[in-house]
């Protein structure tokens, strides 16, 4: 097992589970749809300022990044841009200083950036859903 699926099993499969499949967790689901998020800087940014992903317990920056490489080019299989560039711990450090709040606003900048993951990169419509099947709705 590399340090980046140590750590995802460590720190993310818990809820996320330990192929990206989440449910019933009330979290997004990873397998197969966390990649869209490659698509556009902003919606790239975002997954790196997520609360938990920002105060992550790793303090090594290119650490971090590895961990999230393994989630978007592991789990998220095809969702993944042909054009995806991987995290790099520049990148991390810089974006991790500025995190999002937890809460209403962190959901509605996520219900606004999957419209435009739907509309811009060919995401499905159920990406709106935290989990791949709607009728598993959990919010």
């Amino acid at each position: 097992m590399t340090t980046a699926q140590s750590d995802y099993v460590e720190f993310c499969a818990g809820c996320h589970g330990i192929s990206g499949s989440s449910a019933p967790a009330p979290v997004p689901e990873l397998r197969s749809r966390v990649g869209y998020f490659m698509c556009n800087d902003e919606a790239r940014d975002y997954l790196i300022r997520l609360p938990n992903v920002a105060h992550a317990p790793i303090r090594d920056s290119q650490e971090l990044a590895d961990l999230m490489n393994f989630v978007i080019f592991n789990l998220g299989g095809d969702s993944v841009p042909d054009d995806a560039r991987p995290f790099q711990a520049e990148e991390v450090a810089r974006l991790r200083a500025r995190p999002l709040r937890a809460g209403a606003p962190l959901l509605a900048m996520r219900e606004k950036l999957v419209a435009d993951l739907i509309l811009a990169c060919g995401a499905p419509d159920n990406l709106q859903a935290f989990y791949a099947q709607k009728d598993n709705i959990a919010r």
